[in-house]
């Protein structure tokens, strides 16, 4: 596979997965095929109480990340900052910890 091919496929695979829709559809289908798998072995209340908890974990995982989202453009709104502003100081505060962590080790 070319170089020029892979560069398009992960372009194409990046514009997939920053449609809502797309995701939507895929993670439907995931579900789908996690409920087949265990519809194979399990009985339908079994089934029923399996794709209660895997709702209940998609929930607070979409609703912990909606809420650190918020949280983060807070942060950047108070501190007047823009998105690539706020990660390359994220990144920095980050090199500085690791780089004490290395000292510390040796």
């Amino acid at each position: 596979m070319g170089v020029y091919r892979k560069e398009e496929m992960i372009k194409t695979i990046i514009a997939f997965l920053n449609s809502r829709i797309n995701l939507t559809i895929f993670q439907c289908i995931l579900y789908g095929v996690i409920g087949y798998i265990m519809g194979e072995h399990l009985t339908w209340t079994e089934l029923a109480i399996m794709f209660v908890i895997m709702f209940g974990i998609q929930f607070i995982t979409r609703t912990k990340a909606v809420a650190d989202g918020m949280m983060f453009r807070q942060i950047m709104l108070e501190n007047d900052m823009e998105t690539n502003d706020f990660l390359k100081h994220m990144k920095k505060e980050m090199d500085k910890l690791n780089n004490i962590d290395k000292k510390d080790l040796n």
